[in-house]
């Protein structure tokens, strides 16, 4: 039988994750895809251009593998104005535990030994790093995620596009608003508003900002 074929939107180090759990998950990766391609290969797969594949009549599947919130919400958008959300399924690796009483939406990825408990609800777009882990009766809405080893405890909600760093740990029952960064190594014990960078043990906040600034440095 013929493996299915993905494209992963995207050329990076978070492109080359996402195509391991593609793989693992039984894909075969037809090609890495951006508006500009700087190389002709990535991990000896073709590089080539959204349009190219777009204007192709194809039955694949496809990836959005931009680890920035906004950019990764802009770019499925353009994308879903010519295809539709069933074209991009969730991926999750074998080594992720998943409840089977979550929900996980179109486009959302779930990288290695990740855990996501039960009844949480997971967006659209979504991204769950390796070992992160999503407790019971979460909400990560639509283009959100969670770094390596970050925590987020039963109940938290967090908003759209908004971003928990590399082992951050947000308290139980909290509610992170959209469009906001919890720093590295951060303990967030309040709720925290929209628009804003909080972080330190426990989080305070240290400034604002807007949907579009970037925080992957």
């Amino acid at each position: 039988m013929t493996a299915p074929q993905i494209v992963i939107i995207g050329a990076g180090g978070h492109a080359i994750s996402v195509a391991e759990t593609a793989a693992a998950t039984g894909y075969q990766i037809s090609a890495f895809a951006v508006h500009a391609p700087k190389e002709t290969s990535l991990i000896g797969i073709p590089v080539v251009t959204i349009e190219s594949c777009l204007s192709k009549a194809s039955s694949a599947s496809y990836v959005v593998a931009i680890g920035d919130n906004y950019t990764r919400e802009r770019v499925m958008n353009e994308v879903t104005s010519s295809i539709l959300d069933e074209f991009f399924p969730v991926l999750i690796h074998p080594s992720a535990s998943v409840s089977q009483f979550a929900q996980v939406g179109p486009g959302s990825v779930v990288l290695q030994g990740a855990i996501v408990g039960s009844y949480a609800m997971i967006g659209r777009g979504c991204l769950i790093n390796s070992g992160a882990v999503i407790e019971h009766e979460c909400e990560m809405a639509d283009f959100s995620s969670v770094a390596p080893n970050a925590t987020l405890g039963g109940r938290v909600r967090l908003g759209s596009r908004s971003a928990v760093s590399i082992g951050a740990v947000v308290k139980h029952g909290l509610a992170i608003g959209d469009d906001s960064v919890i720093g590295a190594a951060s303990y967030v014990h309040r709720d925290q508003p929209s628009g804003i960078v909080a972080f330190g043990s426990p989080a305070v906040l240290r400034g604002t900002r807007q949907a579009s600034d970037a925080y992957l440095h």
